[in-house]
């Protein structure tokens, strides 16, 4: 199992007031067709700007989602979260139901900054941010966000790294996803360029990393956390890279009796990141599936395989 981490030609302007805490019944755990990977190539795509004010009452810590005020909400949005996997940090998807305060870009990053990762392995080092503003012009990004976003003082230098490309891959998954793809997001506070957890500098465009030094090499991407299966067949999907492009996975009840076991090729097993799936039958229950690389050296060199694991019920 994963350690669990602790730790504009015409603007448009949304200013909510946040009111109640919510919980995360609304996702409908669907995966659109844009991959995983999808790094968005350069393409042409419309200016505009949009932002999301909340009123400073908002929760200081990402601890528990919060409701905002629009009427209207965006579905199957690709927010970005952190986790540790394999002595380090990476990078994991989920898609959400997040209020809709501008468009897809600027409300998957404010999401990313409120709500909770529905897997409790994973998490965030920014804090709710008050203000954030998305702006594209062509295939670059901007995204400024008020200081409280920043405001986590627990986050080291790698971390740091991580949650910049924690939004950037936020961003641009969400620009793709929208028709409108970008290869750069420029990252602000309160307009400007600044050093941001003590740690690193932004205000100058980035890109995505190179996948397989952020994103996760074993990711469950069907079902996601807290999903419900029909009692059957069952059927999971992940993505990564693996050794051999061979991942194993194992499915237990809730008490810890394993109750089906296989393997699965993805990837190219070369470095290359692919797709994956395998299919288990299971009875009503409470279950949780794990899906880990392949490790020949048995945990004896490296950091061991990289894994990740969901819990769902069938019924």
């Amino acid at each position: 199992m994963r350690a669990r981490s602790g730790r504009v030609a015409g603007a448009v302007v949304v200013v909510l007031a946040l009111v109640t805490a919510c919980g995360d019944g609304d996702d409908d755990g669907a995966t659109p067709s844009a991959s995983p990977s999808a790094s968005a190539s350069p393409s042409p795509a419309p200016s505009g700007s949009t932002s999301a004010t909340a009123s400073p009452s908002a929760s200081p810590t990402p601890s528990a989602p919060t409701s905002t005020s629009p009427a209207t909400s965006l579905r199957s949005i690709p927010v970005y979260y952190v986790a540790e996997s394999r002595s380090s940090f990476a990078l994991y998807r989920e898609f959400r139901t997040v209020p809709d305060v501008g468009g897809p870009v600027v409300s998957a990053v404010s999401a990313m900054t409120r709500l909770a990762p529905l897997d409790r392995d994973y998490t965030s080092p920014w804090r709710p941010a008050r203000r954030v503003t998305a702006t594209q012009r062509g295939a670059a990004i901007t995204v400024d966000l008020s200081a409280d976003a920043f405001s986590n003082g627990d986050v080291g230098s790698e971390l740091a790294e991580t949650a910049l490309q924690q939004l950037v891959h936020t961003a641009t998954a969400a620009a793709a996803q929208s028709g409108t793809p970008a290869t750069t997001v420029t990252i602000t506070r309160d307009g400007r360029a600044a050093d941001v957890w003590g740690a690193v500098r932004i205000g100058s465009p980035m890109r995505r990393a190179p996948m397989a030094d952020i994103q996760a090499h074993a990711w469950v991407t069907s079902p996601q956390e807290g999903e419900v299966r029909r009692a059957g067949t069952v059927t999971f999907a992940g993505f990564g890279t693996s050794f051999e492009a061979t991942f194993g996975w194992v499915v237990r009840t809730s008490s810890g009796a394993e109750v089906a076991r296989g393997s699965a090729m993805g990837g190219t097993g070369t470095g290359g990141f692919g797709s994956l799936s395998f299919t288990a039958r299971l009875t009503p229950g409470t279950y949780t599936v794990t899906l880990s690389t392949d490790d020949p050296s048995g945990g004896a060199e490296g950091a061991g395989p990289a894994t990740d694991d969901k819990t769902f019920t069938v019924r």
